[in-house]
Parts: C-alpha cells; sequence; structure tokens
C-alpha cells in the first residue's frame, strides 16, 4: 500500500514552469526510510480526511520538506498529523488543517495570496508552489527573520514575507485572490475583507463567542460577502500590534471588524 501512494504521489514528466517545480523544493528519500513511511501514511491519512486535490497533496508531501520548519527534538514527529511548538507561543499548524485551508484557497498560477502569520514559514512554503506570489504578514520580527531565512535556504522566490500587524493588511498590495489567516480572530476584519479581489476567498479560522473556532471561508462577490463554515478547529489567537520587546510592550493600530454572530454551515467535510 505504501509502495503504491508512493508511486501515486511521485511527480510525473516536468512540463514547462509550473509552480510545483520551482527549484529547491524536490525531496527523495528511501521507500523504507522512517521518513518516507511517515510521509506516505499521512498522504494515506490526508486522502481520508478529504484532501482532494493532488497539488495540494503533492506540495505536502514530495516538495516542501515539513522537516525543516519543526525543531531538532522533533524531527521524529515531522510527519504527524498534529500541530507542534515551534516558540514564542506559536506553532505549526496541523497537516490536515495547512492541507484544507490551502485547498479552500483553490490553487492557481496566477494568483495571489496575503497569509497572516508566517510563524516558521511552512504554510507560505506550500503556498509558493501552488500559487503566482505570496505576501506574509508576521507580527514577530525574530520569527519573520527566520522564515524569511529558511525560505530563501530552499530555494523559495515568490514568498514576501513582512514584518507588520496582521489586521491591517497590506493595502499597498492589494487587491488579493486569497488571503488565509493562520491564528483566530473574534471578529473578521473589514481591513482584510477589503483587500480581496473580486471573487477572492478569505481562509481562516474565527472565535465564536462560546470559545469555539470554526474554518470558515468568505468569497467575496458582487452580491456580497458569501459564508461558509467548515470543521471545528484549534488556532492560537490572533493578537494585534508587533511586539517590542526593549520596551516589553506592544505598539496596536486601530482597525475595524466585522462581527459575525452565528456563522451559517454552507459546506462542510
Amino acid at each position: 500500500m505504501l509502495r503504491r501512494l508512493r508511486q501515486w504521489f511521485s511527480p510525473g514528466p516536468a512540463a514547462g514552469t509550473a509552480p510545483g517545480d520551482r527549484p529547491g523544493a524536490e525531496t527523495t528519500s528511501s521507500l523504507d526510510s522512517p521518513l518516507a513511511q511517515a510521509k506516505l501514511e499521512l498522504g494515506m491519512q490526508l486522502r481520508l480526511q478529504g484532501i482532494t486535490d493532488s497539488r495540494v497533496l503533492r506540495a505536502m508531501l514530495d516538495l516542501v520538506p515539513r522537516e525543516d520548519f519543526v525543531a531538532a527534538a522533533m524531527l521524529d514527529r515531522a510527519y504527524e498529523n498534529v500541530t507542534l511548538p515551534i516558540g514564542m507561543g506559536q506553532t505549526i499548524s496541523q497537516p490536515f488543517v495547512v492541507a484544507l485551508m490551502t485547498q479552500l484557497l483553490e490553487p492557481g498560477e496566477g494568483k495571489r495570496i496575503l497569509e497572516i502569520g508566517t510563524g516558521c514559514g511552512y504554510q507560505a512554503a506550500i503556498l509558493s508552489h501552488l500559487f503566482g506570489q505570496v505576501h506574509s504578514i508576521e507580527r514577530h520580527k525574530d520569527l519573520a527573520e527566520t522564515a524569511r531565512q529558511r525560505l530563501d535556504r530552499l530555494g523559495v522566490g515568490n514568498v514576501s514575507v513582512h514584518l507588520g500587524d496582521g489586521f491591517l493588511g497590506l493595502s499597498e498590495q492589494a487587491p488579493f485572490d486569497g488571503i488565509i489567516l493562520t491564528a483566530a480572530p473574534r471578529e473578521v476584519p473589514a481591513s482584510l475583507v477589503n483587500q480581496l479581489a473580486e471573487g477572492g476567498r478569505l481562509v481562516m479560522p474565527l472565535e465564536l463567542e462560546s470559545g469555539e473556532q470554526y474554518l470558515m471561508r468568505f468569497t467575496n462577490s458582487k452580491a456580497g460577502l458569501f459564508e461558509e463554515r467548515f470543521t471545528e478547529v484549534r488556532f492560537v489567537p490572533m493578537l494585534q500590534g508587533i511586539p517590542d520587546k526593549k520596551r516589553s510592550q506592544t505598539t496596536v493600530i486601530e482597525h475595524e471588524s466585522l462581527k459575525i454572530e452565528s456563522p451559517k454551515v454552507d459546506s462542510s467535510l
């Protein structure tokens, strides 16, 4: 079963310069190695959990080495389908959630994406193989610099990492075909909705008043904002401002939000 799955995920002949063909991406390992078997087992889990886009699966299993984004002490857990800590109270998301959110953005070579919450850079690396241009905002200076260096080392050339407040987005680069949040706010930031192109999608965890978090997708249409709710999730909270370690304070700029009291269930897995 593992061998057949490996064959299924193996990349076919190169055709042009698709996003998945960018340098520094390809990883190969023996089918018998623990790392390769962990990848294949994860691949089977993802398919069973509803990840059907082969481009997303290939990026997750063949193109981006997750082991390069976790702490050395956790290398043996790199392909477990769980969330892992990366420091500063932040985490690298569960592979299923990364794959699902990426799939909900609907990959396309010419699309421009904004990510809120760079973290270790793993989600951005996945996006880099599936979209044309990715901008990523991180509020922690150390995480932003480390992620930028890691992406450069892997040869990822279409991701720009910015230090900033994710609630404000990146208006100078808008509009975006997709925006993805890797932390959970309690309201939908209006500034991010306003930076969506027509037909653009905002994929994000949203924390309700009950404390539950759900993965949401908001699509910007001429008729208004169309919302869908998917699975229950658990993310770190989305915080405002940029921490200043020297002064032990955070610089905050006011922003507007859209209150979503009870999301409608329009789609589920």
